[in-house]
This record gives structure tokens, C-alpha cells and sequence, in this order.
């Protein structure tokens, strides 16, 4: 039989252990919700900043249906920042123990400049957020192989001539044929688009409805050229 004072401190003891408990639960429910900071720059291969270039933070997780044993993964975008003038981006994001994978993206499928730059790899920074320590995550934009060709001939034509805007919005033609003299026709497969030029003019747009131009993020995205504002059927 316990005596008075055996029985307190085995009553105090357990008082303890309830509190610890107690307290355990809000404990780690303030460390799942630690900051994280991520800092970093984005430049393309001359080593020159890349202003306002998109930077995107998403987490993934796999979530298993108990009842089929089925698996699915989950992605969700954390949030979303841009490069400053000189390149650099910085913020700071909350850590969710419910998702173990964390990745920085660094495009968005509506601005990236696909006819200059190579779609860059998603860099994994999982390790390190589960850890909650700081991330520095820097980048180098490659340029495409055929942006030097594209470039010089924008320079050729001059960035406002019709010829210059279709390079920088389709990049270079699939084909470019010969017409009557002066007239050429190029054509982008991919986009499902032809433009009959003379000179300088576009005066003649030909449209494949039925493609599409394969964008970023597996997205189809169609064709625009809004910027060059050729006249339809204007052919002669």
C-alpha cells in the first residue's frame, strides 16, 4: 500500500505528464508553420540579370486512398514572385509538414520567353526546407540554338519591321519560299501559320485553324500575331 506521500508524487507527476501533453501538440504546430527564406538571381548565359523573370514555389505530396490503396500526387502552387531590375528575388514562405517535396519554377506558361530562352529544369529545394534552413537558388537562363540566327536577322530587318516582330513572337520559319520575285512565303508548322511577305510587308496570312502552337507547362497555347497585324487575304 502506497503511503500519503508516495501517492502525491505519483499525483504530481501525472499532473506533469498531462501538461507536457498538453503543450506537446501546439509545440510542434509552431514549427510546422516556420518561415523559410529563399533568395537567389536569374541570368541568362552572357552572365546578364534577367529582370522580371517569373519565379514559382510548389509543393507536391502523394495522398493515398485507404479504401482503394489507389495513389495520387497533389501539386500546389505556394506562391509566386519576379526577378527585381537586377535579377534578384527573395521571400519568405511557411512550412507545411503535409507536403514533403518542395520545388522553385522558374517560368510562368503566360511570360516565358520560349523563342529566346531553354525551359528550364525545376530545382529541388526539399532537403533543405524540411530542415528550415535558408535557400540560395541561382540560375542561368540557356539561350535557345537558333536565338543567335534570330537576333541577327531582327537586327537585319529592324526590331519594327513586320519580318522582325514574326521572328520574335514564332522565332524562325519551318520554310521560307521563294514566290515571285521580292515574295517569299514563310512558314511555321508548329503554329499551323504562313505568311506571304513582300519586302517589308506581310500581305497575306494563311491559317492552318485546326493546330496549335505546343506552349510551356504542356499547355497548348494558340497563336497570336496581333503584334505584326497582317491584312488576311490581301494576297495577290
Amino acid at each position: 500500500m502506497l503511503r500519503p506521500r508516495c501517492r502525491a508524487a505519483m499525483t504530481l507527476l501525472a499532473l506533469c505528464l498531462g501538461v507536457a501533453v498538453a503543450v506537446l501538440p501546439h509545440g510542434l504546430q509552431a514549427q510546422e508553420m516556420e518561415s523559410i527564406q529563399v533568395r537567389g538571381r536569374v541570368t541568362d548565359a552572357t552572365g546578364a540579370a534577367v529582370p522580371g523573370h517569373s519565379v514559382r514555389l510548389l509543393k507536391s505530396r502523394t495522398i493515398v486512398n485507404l479504401g482503394t490503396f489507389k495513389k495520387r500526387d497533389q501539386n500546389v502552387e505556394e506562391l509566386s514572385s519576379a526577378t527585381d531590375a537586377h535579377g534578384f528575388f527573395e521571400f519568405k514562405f511557411p512550412l507545411d509538414k503535409k507536403f514533403r517535396h518542395y520545388y522553385l519554377r522558374f517560368y510562368d506558361p503566360d511570360d516565358f520567353d520560349l523563342i529566346k530562352y531553354r525551359l528550364p529544369a525545376d530545382k529541388d529545394i526539399s532537403s533543405k526546407a524540411r530542415k528550415a534552413r535558408a535557400v540560395q537558388a541561382d540560375v542561368i537562363l540557356e539561350l535557345q540554338p537558333g536565338w543567335p540566327e534570330v537576333e541577327a536577322l531582327i537586327r537585319q530587318y529592324g526590331p519594327g519591321t513586320q519580318r522582325a516582330q514574326i521572328l520574335r513572337a514564332l522565332g524562325l520559319p519551318s520554310r521560307r519560299v521563294p514566290q515571285s520575285p521580292g515574295r517569299e512565303v514563310w512558314e511555321y508548322d508548329a503554329a499551323g501559320i504562313a505568311y506571304l511577305i513582300e519586302g517589308e510587308k506581310v500581305v497575306e496570312t494563311r491559317r492552318d485553324h485546326g493546330a496549335r502552337r505546343s506552349g510551356v507547362d504542356g499547355a497548348a497555347v494558340p497563336v497570336s500575331d496581333a503584334a505584326t497585324n497582317p491584312q488576311e487575304g490581301d494576297g495577290r
